[in-house]
């Protein structure tokens, strides 16, 4: 299910302090954590290495934006051991020919290990179901139509009927598009203030109503897709507590930023789901420090320069994050108090491998070698050339962020530092 380039397994010593402050000297053997010493004296923090579940690597058909290569290097660069990516591509990953023709891709070029999710309906047409036994046989990491919502709950039904046969979730973009549609930012305050076209919270929270209900009625997992709503949160608490096997994932930018931000009407700002309030932002954290969501991921869309350099109204929506997601969120939730490190680290490395049954990352003696290496002392200003994706469109270009992956380790092998 997941692939990337051969490559021998490294050996390897690695010397860092453990989130929980003792300090230790991890030897790395063809591969394999073969020893774990309570000794050393770095100051960096040395942690399971993360699992990002939503990238779009844009391959095939936007190779000028995103290709295999570029993007497992940025992946790499962000402390990633692992990363699924999104089937709406040109052609749609809605076939095992071409989800084939990927995972031979990823075989010569993925530096780390990636896996491809294929789609749930033919097309992305919301009309007729894919092929999801044969497609999981290929090797289909999970089943989604992200960026465009499952529309008919009959067909939604039966994709949960069918992938159970699997064993893969399905991971679900929550969006009612007739609420949403000429939407560019929020509905609220400050898309009435600028004049934009508003996209209400409510577009997403009624769909994630329907689908958790639908999983209810036919006692099968589900995943929810970059949620941004307080009242979709909500929902996923009332679905938990009532025995649903439901999961869901939270962006950075959605944990840092809120609507006020695009008063600068910048384009790398505009994102689908658009960011919301204050108030969302606030239990959108919460339920990442509770682990209502267990999942941080990036959403990594790659855009040409061409197509976001244009009005905010005319850009499209998404933005990179495999890069700056660590530092971003280290400085503006763990440094400010608002969740421990511990928990972040779970949330980017554990929890979406468990969301989506791989391989958790783990420090201990002999498990496979998935490690990151952190400095939380070092300052850095994101910068555009310093990207390793072939896009740069991030919403922190300029910013300067607090914490910096030094090292990372992917399937026993350095793959970057």
């Amino acid at each position: 299910m997941l692939v990337c380039r051969n490559g021998r397994s490294d050996s390897l010593t690695l010397e860092g302090r453990l989130a929980a402050g003792r300090s230790v000297t991890v030897t790395v053997r063809d591969g394999v954590i073969a020893q774990i010493e309570a000794r050393g004296s770095s100051e960096a923090v040395l942690a399971p290495a993360f699992v990002d579940p939503h990238v779009h690597l844009r391959t095939p058909g936007r190779e000028d934006e995103e290709t295999i290569a570029s993007g497992t290097a940025a992946a790499a660069a962000g402390g990633y051991c692992a990363i699924l990516a999104m089937p709406n591509t040109d052609p749609v990953v809605d076939s095992a020919t071409v989800l084939a023709s990927l995972q031979e891709t990823a075989r010569r070029e993925g530096l780390i290990p990636v896996g491809f999710m294929a789609s749930i309906s033919k097309g992305l047409e919301g009309e007729e179901l894919t092929e999801l036994g044969e497609l999981g046989d290929a090797g289909a990491a999970a089943f989604t139509d992200d960026g465009r919502p499952v529309v008919s709950a009959a067909l939604l039904r039966r994709a949960l009927q069918y992938a159970e046969l699997t064993g893969r979730p399905l991971a679900l973009h929550c969006e009612e598009p007739t609420l949403s549609r000429a939407g560019h930012m929020r509905e609220g305050a400050v898309s009435a203030e600028l004049g934009l076209g508003g996209w209400p919270a409510l577009a997403e929270s009624v769909m994630v109503e329907r689908d958790l209900a639908l999983a209810a009625h036919e006692e099968r997992p589900l995943h929810l897709m970059h949620l941004s709503a307080g009242a979709s949160v909500e929902a996923l608490e009332r679905a938990q507590a009532a025995g649903v096997a439901a999961t869901a994932e939270v962006t950075p930018h959605h944990l840092v930023l809120t609507d006020e931000a695009i008063r600068s009407l910048d384009p790398n700002l505009k994102m689908n789901p658009p960011l919301s309030t204050a108030s969302d932002r606030d239990v959108l954290v919460e339920a990442l420090r509770s682990g209502t969501i267990a999942c941080v991921a990036t959403d990594h869309a790659p855009h040409s320069r061409e197509e976001k350099d244009v009005p905010f109204e005319a850009a499209p929506f998404g933005v990179t994050g495999l890069e700056t997601s660590f530092a971003a969120l280290y400085t503006y939730l763990v440094e400010p108090g608002l969740i421990s490190l511990e928990t972040l680290l779970e949330r980017m490395s554990a929890g979406p491998a468990r969301a989506f049954g791989l391989p958790e990352p783990r420090l201990e003696v002999g498990a496979r070698a998935n490690l990151v290496l952190l400095d939380l002392e070092e300052e850095w200003t994101v910068r555009e050339e310093e990207f390793r994706s072939r896009s740069a469109n991030s919403w922190l270009l300029g910013q300067k962020l607090r914490g910096r992956v030094l090292q990372t380790v992917a399937d026993g092998r350095l793959v970057y530092g």
